[in-house]
């Protein structure tokens, strides 16, 4: 589902495929608030340079707040986020 802002309780239902390891095949589906610091990073940045819009993330501990706004931030850019439906909708 693809919505035009995210909110807080949004996270839990945004996954993304994050390597695990070395091997890339070693791979597992994270929410963006399970995802670490830098698999959070990683992905936001690599996110917004596949659709051309520069992200440039805060350094330190990524909270809530902050990963929301980055991806709102790249939803008013027109990058097109894709969330799991909350139940009952």
């Amino acid at each position: 589902m693809v919505l035009g802002t995210m909110t807080v309780d949004d996270l839990d239902y945004i996954y993304v495929v994050v390597p695990t390891g070395d091997n890339p095949a070693d791979r597992e589906n994270l929410t963006v608030r399970q995802m670490s610091d830098r698999q959070f990073r990683e992905w936001v940045v690599g996110l917004g340079q596949h659709h051309h819009v520069p992200m440039l993330p805060t350094l330190g501990r990524l909270g809530d707040e902050s990963r929301l706004n980055m991806v709102n931030y790249l939803i008013r850019k027109g990058v097109r986020i894709h969330r799991l439906p909350k139940a009952g909708e």
